[in-house]
């Protein structure tokens, strides 16, 4: 990529709409962000890079105020977006534009069905593909701090510089291997698990909820509703209104005043005493609801004793494949997977429940070999112990 004379530091309106002229002109550009979140409830979004074959930008939100020009090209179909581990980018993009891109190029999960790398940085993706060493130095950076520096505004442009060209490179060889349609698989799963994340189911997630009934489960439900309203009103961290393990305890206890919701131990803080009264009548509002309205436990798999050794000879299984097939094993799948493998198993292999190891690409790398060991018509046999991959997969006679 050559380095253009103009001005790399977007800071007005009129710079922002000649700059996404040029995006729109180019049909592919590569875009990263850099924010800061661990005060905000949303981040707080403090520069956007962006790289097309012959130029580098960076665009200062706190500047130029309205980015909603570059936002829609980045979400504009008929442009492709090249990122690397873009999950939080894109969060940002469905968060100012209610949708994320139709065409997504991760360069880091494409690299993940090249090789055993997965997930791989921008600086040894970088230094493996491409032989270039990035400067490092600015990882402590407060982004939100002006004037930026030459040297911040280097680093940042690095997160952008060479995306294309590796993505160039990496397309190459998935189209050299038959694996171009594995990508835009995973592209599109990808987008769609960022487009699909539910806000509101997230309190299901929350650590100790096997604790409680239905009633208190009610009770969780409603605090966490309460809690991201609050904290999207103020703009504060979730956990900066009421952490999640306070939050499960006043669910499990129920309090039903002051003194006993105060008498929770680590509720003595001012600012959680300030919203007692509020707490309280979430309380109240779960203890309305119907029983038969009362949401249910997560469903729990009860694993016999046995479940985890068959993970274990799968999970070196899996490892065997994907060494084959020169797959990351972190790309295909875990221990979690392998369970819902075996579930799925056991429940009669129905089409409609297919887990992810037996649908796509993951099928014909691993699912189709880990079924037969599930069904005892291959077997694990140990090779080279020092080996990498030190065990060998055998077919079972049926005599």
């Amino acid at each position: 990529m050559k380095e253009q004379s103009a001005e790399p530091l977007i800071t007005t309106a009129a710079g922002l709409s000649e700059l996404v002229a040029h995006l729109r002109q180019a049909k592919r550009f590569a875009f990263d962000t850099e924010f800061v979140s661990e005060e905000t409830f949303e981040p707080n979004l403090c520069l956007v890079q962006v790289a097309t074959v012959d130029r580098l930008a960076v665009i200062d939100p706190l500047e130029v105020r309205d980015l909603s020009p570059f936002w829609n090209a980045v979400i504009d179909p008929t442009l492709e977006v090249v990122m690397h581990a873009a999950g939080e980018d894109l969060r940002i993009c469905k968060i100012k534009t209610g949708t994320v891109p139709k065409r997504v190029f991760d360069v880091q999960i494409a690299v993940g069905l090249l090789g055993p790398g997965y997930p791989l940085s921008l600086n040894n993706l970088v230094s493996h593909r491409l032989g270039i060493t990035l400067a490092g130095g600015e990882t402590r950076t407060d982004w939100r701090r002006r004037p930026l520096s030459p040297a911040q505004l280097r680093y940042a442009l690095d997160d952008v510089r060479y995306l294309l060209e590796l993505a160039d490179g990496i397309a190459s060889d998935l189209t050299r291997l038959g694996r171009t349609e594995w990508a835009e698989d995973e592209f599109s799963a990808f987008l769609d698990q960022i487009k699909g994340r539910n806000d509101e189911d997230r309190w299901r997630k929350l650590p100790g909820l096997n604790q409680l009934n239905r009633r208190g489960l009610e009770v969780a439900r409603l605090l966490a509703e309460w809690r991201q309203n609050d904290a999207r009103r103020a703009n504060r961290p979730l956990r900066s209104i009421l952490r999640d393990d306070l939050l499960v305890a006043i669910a499990k206890r129920q309090p039903a005043n002051r003194r006993d919701l105060e008498a929770l131990r680590d509720f003595n803080r001012p600012h959680l005493i300030g919203k007692a009264n509020e707490i309280l009548d979430v309380i109240a509002r779960a203890a309305a609801v119907s029983h038969d309205q009362l949401p249910h436990a997560n469903e729990r798999h009860d694993e016999g004793p046995g479940v985890a050794m068959v993970v274990s000879l799968l999970s070196a299984t899996l490892a065997r494949c994907c060494g084959q097939a020169r797959v990351a094993n972190g790309l295909v799948g875990g221990a979690s997977d392998l369970r819902d493998l075996i579930r799925w198993k056991v429940d009669g292999c129905k089409p409609e429940t297919a887990p992810a190891l037996a649908t796509g690409w993951r099928w014909e790398v691993c699912g189709q070999t880990l079924m037969e060991v599930l069904t005892g018509r291959r077997a694990l046999r140990v090779v080279d112990p020092e080996a990498d991959v030190p065990v060998a997969l055998d077919p079972v006679d049926p005599e």
